[in-house]
């Protein structure tokens, strides 16, 4: 590529490399602000008494952060402790044979057999109803997540057989291991009330936050102006580095 070629092409990657940024930054820009106007024009309670009115007079979205407490324990056939959970999920590892070739200091080749616990699914049981500010609502449609958390197979099993420990084994080539969501969880969301009910905003659930009230407001009111800057600023980096690259590279290819 000759050298006038060369600066061309530069400024024609450098021109569409603008034209990209702006286009990316301009559309990540209008989603925060439609992003941010929707909790902007939310009505905000932590009071018991105004949510519930809220609520039953249908006022539109809500953003709000209480206690959320299952109306039943949950649990596995297995499980036979006294503790209680809103919401138990399983995994099951099955030990499984795979066979690998591998070369070795002389440049001879062999198979190579090893065993390694591998996923083989997941299930989970969750209470039905979630009671929020004394009233009950479906379980279903939120998403509670964040909330989960890792446990011993040997403290949610008391079988004594001494298959377990931080997995429940089954037998000998297939094992459980187990995360929980406690009874009661505090936490942050943003609901729509317009049909006398909690209902999710824009998606399927509502979703949950561990963030406090504040922190959870802050985030969604004025984290959009620092997310769009950090992935426009990481995109002209990714951009600067092709070019350069490309620069050189054609620089060589003159030689």
């Amino acid at each position: 590529m000759s050298t006038r070629n060369r600066w061309l092409a530069l400024i024609a990657m450098v021109a569409v490399a603008i034209l990209i940024d702006i286009a990316v930054g301009v559309s990540m820009a209008n989603h925060e602000r439609q992003h941010t106007s929707i909790y902007r024009t939310a009505l905000k309670t932590t009071d018991k008494d105004r949510f519930n009115y809220i609520v039953k007079s249908q006022q539109g979205k809500v953003v709000s952060y209480t206690k959320l407490t299952g109306n039943e324990p949950a649990k596995f056939h297995e499980m036979t402790t006294k503790r209680h959970f809103m919401a138990v999920r399983r995994t099951l590892e099955r030990y499984t044979m795979h066979t690998r070739t591998v070369t070795d200091s002389k440049g001879h080749t062999h198979t190579e057999t090893y065993w390694s616990w591998d996923y083989a699914g997941s299930d989970d049981v969750h209470s039905k109803q979630l009671i929020i500010f004394g009233h009950k609502y479906n379980a279903a449609k939120f998403n509670l997540e964040p909330f989960y958390g890792d446990i011993d197979a040997d403290k949610v099993i008391n079988h004594g057989t001494g298959l377990t420990g931080s997995y429940y084994y089954l037998n000998g080539i297939e094992r459980y291991s187990y995360e929980v969501i406690p009874m009661s969880v505090k936490g942050s969301f943003i609901a729509d009330t317009s049909k006398g009910t909690l209902s999710p905003i824009g998606g399927k659930r509502i979703e949950v936050s561990k963030e406090h009230y504040k922190d959870y407001l802050n985030h969604n009111l004025h984290g959009g102006t620092v997310k769009v800057i950090a992935v426009v600023v990481l995109l002209v980096l990714l951009e600067a580095g092709g070019i350069t690259n490309f620069w050189f590279y054609a620089k060589e290819m003159e030689l």
